[in-house]
């Protein structure tokens, strides 16, 4: 291939997470409101669910009053009583700690599970307008397509009535053609499906649009910004807190008591030189040491649960080297498409200064040069289909790392 490759041109810029940035604020316009509004109540909700599950672990203060009329002492004496009253746990052997640490754990990985959700939706809108911008191409790579067609049908049908050719050749123009003409019929509904999709997930014209232009991502920040894995880093924490929970869970636990009561003092009491006081406190301690028969497995299922988070984060991380490597890959392949696409149109150019000179000298028609004109724009066409297979195959890398979408 001669010169600098056309893909190492177009990554130049490859140490950026785009070369023309786009906030990643104006990828989220592309999702339409009720998503976005799902979306953030999701948010809302998981944030609400973290803070609560942190601070379980307290229990509450109870009030009560009450008022009761007794008959017994011949008339109708009322009482009432107000209590307050606490039951807290301050001692668990390190349970109370591993608790929060659970909570605080548990709710960053929904989080992240929410924000790929939200990378999801904006990846699949890319996608489809990516696909759109292909078919466009596409699209005007079939009309050419049509126009040659045409042509070769009226050549070989001239050929055919000259006794030049036989019919067979006329045939399979004419055959050519209609598939061509089907395909993009076919293609047409395809559009037509692709912003029907689109419809779905933004409110936006979709040709109204400006995409992103996405360069190459360094490996080690691709591995190091991945949000599934730092996600699962969090779920092989938030196991671990687990199974550290679910032991001291058969372990004593202390817990301080207290009560107060405002209450009137029982009419057989009231009288006379009493020491009951009307207003008091009850308090002190408990410790309990739970004793359950399945506590031994109990203990082994969240054990389990955390070496089986620890080998699914190994995995992910295979998957995700992996997954680069075979972007690269296929990126490489797109070069070289790219590479043999550039050099198909250098060739019909210099074919059509050729066919030009042929047609002035009357050597060749004017339906020869038009077809060799349309083969020149349809290789130009192609080097534009395969950078957006390029950008498509980019998307797919960016989709999960942090601050790209």
């Amino acid at each position: 291939m001669k010169g600098l490759s056309v893909l190492k041109k177009l990554f130049l810029l490859s140490s950026f997470l785009f070369v023309a940035l786009q906030a990643e604020s104006e990828l989220s316009d592309f999702l339409s409101a009720d998503k976005s509004e799902l979306l953030q109540y999701q948010n809302e909700q998981n944030s609400v669910q973290s803070h609560q599950l942190e601070n379980s672990w307290i229990n509450p203060i109870t009030l009560q009053y009450s008022k009761n009329y007794s008959t017994q002492f011949g008339s109708t004496v009322d009482t009432q009583q107000f209590i307050v009253s606490v039951d807290q746990p301050i001692f668990k052997m390190g349970g109370i700690w591993a608790a929060i640490k659970y909570a605080k754990a548990l709710g960053q990985a929904n989080g992240l599970d929410i924000e790929l959700q939200k990378r999801q939706l904006i990846s699949q809108a890319l996608s489809i307008l990516f696909n759109l911008k292909k078919s466009k191409y596409q699209l005007a790579k079939l009309d050419l397509s049509i126009q040659n067609d045409n042509l070769d049908i009226t050549i070989q049908k001239e050929s055919y009535e000259e006794g030049l050719s036989n019919r067979t050749l006329y045939d399979q123009a004419m055959l050519k053609r209609n598939q061509d003409i089907t395909s993009k019929l076919e293609l047409e509904l395809s559009v037509t499906a692709l912003e029907n999709d689109f419809a779905l997930l933004s409110d936006s014209n979709p040709y109204a649009l400006t995409l992103p232009n996405f360069g190459m991502i360094d490996q080690a920040r691709y591995m190091d910004e991945q949000l599934e894995l730092q996600r699962d880093t969090l779920r092989v924490e938030e196991k671990k807190h687990n199974k550290f929970m679910t032991l001291t869970q058969y372990l004593p636990e202390v817990s301080v008591t207290g009560r107060y009561t405002d209450e009137d003092l029982n009419p057989l009491f009231s009288g006379g030189a009493s020491s009951l006081s009307r207003q008091y406190f009850n308090y002190g301690f408990n410790v309990t040491l739970p004793l359950n028969i399945n506590s031994l497995d109990d203990i082994q299922n969240s054990k389990i649960e955390y070496l089986n988070a620890k080998v699914t984060l190994n995995e992910q991380k295979k998957t995700v080297a992996n997954n680069f490597k075979l972007a690269q890959k296929r990126l490489e392949i797109i070069d070289k498409k790219i590479a043999l696409s550039l050099d198909d149109e250098t060739h019909y150019k210099s074919m059509l200064i050729t066919a030009q000179d042929l047609e002035k000298l009357g050597d060749q028609t004017a339906l020869d040069t038009e077809i060799v004109a349309n083969s020149v724009g349809i290789r130009a066409l192609d080097q534009e289909i395969y950078k957006i297979d390029a950008q498509l195959e980019l998307l797919g890398l960016y989709v999960n790392v942090a601050d790209a979408l």
